[in-house]
């Protein structure tokens, strides 16, 4: 996943039932380019809402964002197979948490 930011552009969003971009509420769709216009359009809902969208999915952490705007690490599954290194995990944890940080900007 990459953070990209585009300057000197126009956004237009197509929203399915909100008037204005709420705050602390992620939208599902999708975006579209022409020149220096983006468009974004939220996708129409089937089934309930997602409820703590993905922010970062690494190898071994995934950052989440609740519904009250917190934001929340989750650490997957360790599989521990012959060559084991604590040491290559614990930095793996350690740069995959820095890296997700970066999102939360």
């Amino acid at each position: 996943m990459t953070n990209i930011t585009i300057n000197n552009t126009n956004l237009t969003c197509m929203l399915q039932q909100d008037n204005e971009i709420s705050q602390n509420k992620c939208y599902t769709g999708i975006f579209s380019k022409r020149g220096n216009s983006l468009k974004f359009e939220e996708a129409i809902r089937r089934g309930r809402a997602p409820r703590n969208p993905k922010l970062f999915d690494g190898k071994y952490i995934t950052l989440v964002r609740k519904t009250n705007g917190k934001y929340q690490i989750h650490a997957k599954t360790l599989r521990l197979e012959p060559g084991f290194n604590p040491s290559d995990v614990a930095f793996g944890f350690f740069q995959e948490v820095s890296s997700a940080l970066k999102f939360i900007n």
